[in-house]
């Protein structure tokens, strides 16, 4: 059962089976009328999220989850250390939806398999679909998360 209150002990998720239906339906996504598979998939959009590097520090160092935190303005205001932003949740929502079709957490690393190879001058190689095992990558995630999150194609300076 998800628990998307971080002030519960069982809070689990950032988002609700209500959130992605919204999200969802005000997109024009398709997902699961099953609330338990909706679950499911915000599941594995919260661990995708929870490797991601953030900024601020924990609310609570003894938190579960990366989310409440601290330390952090959001265009030019203070971010208050008991609240889960919304494009967080609108983030672990569009998350979900993409792992219907994407394993957003692949056991193995590496390329697909192989199915052809050829070398005539130069070197043709074709993999079967759906046998690549990569780390998936989302440029509009780095971009919707935008001052929360570390990395991406945001370089921090500091004079000394």
């Amino acid at each position: 059962m998800l628990v998307a209150d971080p002030t519960l002990p069982d809070f689990n998720s950032y988002a609700s089976v209500i959130d992605l239906r919204a999200f969802a339906d005000a997109r024009g996504f398709i997902i699961p009328a099953d609330d338990a598979e909706c679950a499911q998939l915000l599941v594995q959009a919260m661990d995708y999220l929870e490797g991601l590097e953030w900024r601020g520090e924990r609310a609570v160092p003894s938190q579960p989850f990366a989310w409440p935190r601290t330390g952090l303005r959001f265009d030019g205001v203070d971010l208050p250390g008991d609240v889960i932003p919304k494009q967080l949740v609108s983030a672990q929502c569009r998350l979900a939806i993409e792992s219907q079709d994407i394993d957003l957490s692949p056991s193995v690393a590496g390329g697909g398999a192989v199915t052809m190879e050829r070398v005539e001058g130069a070197v043709t190689v074709q993999y079967e679909p759906g046998t690549n095992k990569n780390t998936p990558s989302f440029p509009w995630l780095h971009a919707s998360l935008r001052g929360l999150v570390s990395g991406g194609n945001q370089v921090r300076i500091s004079r000394g």
